[in-house]
């Protein structure tokens, strides 16, 4: 795997949710935030979003997606004067199903139907991919048609047969979040972030080459070769849209490369530090107990028996 498709398969994510909301006005939500990221989709109605204390606020009509990077806290409703109420203190709220919750809730007026996913992660890389980027983002989804045929397909799967639901869903998920990335990207060609850094025919060569080959021995005069730039010129420039040193990047990448497999599979600890770049377990072990505060072997025993409950 080769170009931006290997960046973007570098995200990967362990956790995600599912919301389909059904409510009627006058409503209000108050979502606490926290996880990696959100969206928002209006499947029918109106209603309107907003970030409490930054000022930011949007309305919302049948089509439009809302993103959040980073999740911070904010609030639904279905005018700007209506109370929001916590989430969680909502009484219809239907949790039997852990990862598709439904909600149905309000006063009986107009209709709002919306449709809520949430993604978490361990990793380290996902949270810089969303470096740089406004806090809400609102998308059209008509502007859009991979956008719309997704969420038509969220919808097909959630109402369709319960076998391999879960998955199909939470693999429907992964692919709306890089979807809207793929779309924040073509407006990120200037500026600091991630996103930027990918649209720079210098840093994105860059990027290509080494979550290409993360276990290649790359240094600092091989990366600014790539980039085309004098050494000092790409270690200024690389940090200043990535908010960190190029081998910083490189070791971020592959601690996460070897997180995914030490939770995914049984490979032999000494087989995956060498995949990831680290002539030996020691100086793999190091370097993992420095990025997650514990041993590959402490988090390969955590991250397995979390996907066994």
């Amino acid at each position: 795997m080769s170009g931006p498709d290997a960046i973007l398969s570098a995200l990967d994510f362990e956790g995600w949710f599912f919301c389909e909301s059904r409510l009627t006005a006058p409503w209000g939500l108050a979502l606490p935030g926290g996880r990696l990221a959100a969206v928002h989709a209006v499947l029918e109605g109106r209603c309107r979003i907003d970030l409490p204390g930054s000022g930011e606020a949007r309305d919302l009509q049948a089509g439009d997606v809302a993103f959040l990077p980073l999740d911070p806290p904010h609030a639904l409703r279905s005018g700007p004067d209506v109370k929001a109420i916590p989430v969680a203190d909502i009484p219809g709220l239907d949790r039997r199903d852990r990862q598709m919750v439904r909600l149905n809730h309000g006063g009986g007026g107009d209709r709002v139907m919306l449709l809520t996913a949430s993604f978490s992660t361990t990793g380290s890389l996902a949270p810089v991919a969303l470096s740089g980027i406004d806090p809400l983002i609102v998308i059209p989804a008509g502007n859009h048609a991979r956008l719309g045929l997704l969420l038509d397909l969220c919808r097909t799967e959630h109402h369709g047969p319960g076998f391999g639901q879960s998955a199909v869903l939470r693999r429907l998920g992964e692919t709306l979040f890089i979807v809207m990335l793929q779309i924040l990207a073509d407006d990120a060609s200037s500026g600091t972030g991630w996103l930027s850094a990918i649209n720079d025919p210098r840093f994105g060569r860059v990027l290509e080459a080494v979550h290409s080959r993360p276990g290649h021995a790359w240094d600092l005069n091989h990366l600014a070769e790539i980039a085309g730039m004098s050494r000092s010129a790409f270690a200024q420039g690389f940090r200043h849209r990535l908010g960190m040193t190029p081998m910083n990047y490189l070791t971020m990448l592959r601690i996460d490369k070897a997180a995914a497999n030490l939770a995914k599979n049984r490979l032999p600890i000494s087989r995956i530090a060498r995949h990831c770049g680290y002539s030996s377990v020691p100086s793999f072990t190091r370097a993992f107990v420095k990025a997650r505060k514990m041993t590959p072997s402490q988090f390969r025993n955590q991250a397995q028996s979390a996907r066994a409950e």
